[in-house]
């Protein structure tokens, strides 16, 4: 007895009583064997005997080693705590606005179905095993065990995930109930529901400030707290930001700097209070959209440590209703938030935001989003017609001029033209229809000159993406193969794109990704594309939609698809050239002509119908000599407009005069 001195009363109590057990097992045997003439017989039992004895042995050692086993009361607490708090969330969900709340007892009772497995003597069966650990984790349990002042040993956690499994069960069970006129007449159904079980003393024990934990036991306890979740998560929302941005971006679900990510993440932290996640439900939703819906459209968010971010939300809210600011966020833009949302709430689902009840969804914000009604008024752009690109094309730009910030202005002296984006990305948009991002963004492995029909392959790439990723593609649809246009060719693209491959870039325009904060078609948009405009504004009228809204790059993908609104126009092919989906089950899924008769004959159709449906715009352009500027210096192209006199140039002159 004195090598388990120092376990408790009762677990000594415990091993006294298996040493006379073991007494009886081995005096039996014992006295067979003494009792035989056999030797063979006598060593075969006195083997058994000490097989016995170890095994008790061992059995006394790991209690020891693993603390004192459930009490009574312990078991009685977890079953109690556990039933009663299924039973509330199961009411809870039933009676919200959910859109399944009426399927919340027919869930209830599959539960109690799994859960009755778990709990049969097939139990132990792998299958079984694994669910059981996927709903009770190790960590909920012992978060349980904690509660209850319990020891955490591996033992008490495999008994008290039965208890707890149990209790479900039952709570699949009575909630059946939930109808019945017993309940619903009564201040609160969950007493009724758990009838022989409720006791108002003990409805919601009280949690220790310390639990007690064997001093073997390292863990530190949990706060056991009521949530929509398995388990009440401590983390506060904007510590898991960064954690959730990078598991999406290795899952490949988002891809990029993933700034707006971050951003939204962060106004959902600032609107909602930047609270424990356990404490999240599904009101932290309709919160969050009613809030956005309330910043002007312009609002400047800030960060969490300068700006508006960096104040409760509620001041913000309470000024900008006072301000009466300004024009309200685009319902688009909203449901962009929500959308965001919705992929973080999916993936922490997993983990934290885990709901109780399977099946069932607590932050649901694609529920949340908002009915857009298309009209006329929801266009992205005015189009543009041939007359405002030939005009462009009739500038200085392409016929020649001057160079570095004149490229806009007539030369005097040896005017000439200039290769780079700004002279190629307007031409490959007119004759490819492709999106701004995709021309500026193609690299010179993504055009194919040395085959029967020269074209460009619009992929991702690692132009595109960043911190060496491939990306660009908005879908799938969008990977294609343009044929590059004979206007293209004959006006010197692919002898533009050998020199650029001789000079050692990756980039077809390698100017616009000399920085990381612009790059691409914003770098472009910047250094070419404004000054563009305001040169055919000075000569012809710009369409300008009822919003305010003018014709802007994305509008000459526009025209160009509108060349194909004829009689006669193959509408796969059509979807093709566009990067569009696919209309109708046979276009999605049995037209197969590139497999069947090969991409060289299919870019021969889809030239064959580029030349016959997109007018030639550009015949008046001579081809010129590829000729570059400094690689700081391209597609910088300055403005077309004089330079306005300054109001004091009178008094310099006389000054200088004097």
């Amino acid at each position: 007895m004195t090598r388990i001195a120092h376990v408790t009363r009762r677990g000594a109590r415990y091993v006294f009583r298996r040493r006379i057990h073991f007494q009886n097992i081995i005096s039996r045997p014992l006295a067979l064997a003494l009792q035989t003439a056999d030797p063979s017989i006598a060593r075969q039992r006195a083997a058994i005997l000490s097989a016995r004895f170890e095994v008790v042995k061992s059995s006394v050692r790991r209690m020891i080693e693993q603390g004192t086993a459930l009490t009574g009361p312990q078991i009685e607490a977890l079953f109690r705590q556990e039933l009663e708090s299924e039973l509330r969330a199961i009411v809870d969900f039933a009676f919200s606005d959910g859109a399944w709340a009426d399927e919340a007892l027919r869930i209830a009772s599959d539960d109690r179905e799994k859960y009755g497995f778990l709990r049969s003597p097939d139990r132990h069966r792998p299958e079984f095993v694994e669910l059981a650990l996927g709903l009770f984790p190790d960590e909920m349990v012992t978060q349980r065990l904690a509660g209850v002042g319990a020891s955490t040993g591996s033992s008490n956690i495999a008994v008290a995930r039965t208890h707890l499994i149990r209790a479900r069960a039952v709570a699949g069970a009575k909630i059946q109930n939930l109808y019945d006129d017993e309940a619903m007449d009564a201040p609160d159904p969950i007493a009724v529901l758990m009838g022989e079980f409720h006791d108002p003393s003990q409805a919601t024990l009280p949690l220790p400030a310390t639990a007690v934990v064997p001093a073997e036991n390292t863990q530190t306890p949990k706060d056991v707290r009521e949530c929509k979740f398995d388990y009440y998560d401590e983390r506060r929302f904007s510590e898991i930001i960064e954690e959730v941005a990078a598991d999406l971006k290795t899952e490949g679900i988002w891809s990029g700097k993933l700034d707006q990510q971050r951003r939204i993440m962060r106004t959902f932290a600032w609107i909602t209070g930047d609270r424990e996640l356990g404490s999240y439900t599904h009101r932290d939703v309709a919160a969050f959209k009613k809030a956005l819906l309330k910043l002007p459209k312009r609002f400047k968010f800030g960060t969490p440590q300068k700006g508006a971010m960096s104040r409760p939300f509620d001041q913000i809210a309470r000024e900008l209703a006072s301000a009466k600011s300004g024009e309200p966020r685009s319902k688009k833009t909203v449901n962009r938030d929500l959308s965001t949302m919705s992929t973080v709430a999916k993936h922490l689902e997993q983990t934290a935001w885990k709901p109780k009840i399977e099946g069932s969804k607590v932050m649901n914000f694609a529920g949340a989003t908002i009915g857009i009604k298309e009209g006329k008024s929801t266009e992205l752009r005015p189009v543009w017609t041939k007359e405002h690109l030939r005009c462009l094309f009739t500038s200085p730009i392409f016929t020649g001029g001057g160079a570095g910030k004149k490229r806009l202005k007539n030369s005097e002296h040896s005017p000439r033209v200039w290769h780079d984006a700004a002279y190629f990305a307007p031409l490959l948009w007119y004759y490819t229809h492709a999106c701004r991002e995709e021309i500026c963004g193609i690299e010179i492995a993504d055009v194919f000159a040395d085959v029967p029909v020269p074209f460009i392959w619009i992929r991702n790439n690692k132009t595109r993406g960043v911190d060496g990723e491939m990306a660009g593609e908005k879908r799938p649809a969008r990977r294609r193969e343009i044929p590059i246009h004979p206007e293209l060719i004959r006006l010197g693209f692919l002898q533009y794109v050998e020199k650029i491959r001789q000079n050692g870039h990756t980039e077809v325009f390698p100017e616009l990704y000399l920085q990381q904060s612009k790059r691409g078609g914003a770098q472009f948009y910047y250094r070419a594309w404004t000054h563009m405009v305001d040169w055919i504004e000075d000569r012809m009228t710009i369409p300008i939609d009822e919003n305010g809204k003018k014709t802007d790059i994305h509008s000459i993908r526009a025209l160009g698809s509108s060349f194909y609104e004829v009689e006669g126009v193959n509408p796969i092919m059509r979807a093709d050239l566009m990067g569009h989906e696919r209309e109708g089950t046979n276009a999605r899924h049995y037209s197969k002509r590139v497999d069947a008769e090969g991409l060289s004959v299919v870019l021969g159709e889809r030239l064959q119908m580029l030349c016959k449906y997109v007018p030639v715009i550009t015949d008046h352009l001579n081809a010129a000599p590829i000729s570059f500027l400094p690689l700081d210096s391209r597609s910088r192209v300055g403005s077309g407009r004089p330079r306005k006199a300054r109001s004091d140039a009178g008094t310099s002159k006389s000054k200088s005069g004097n």
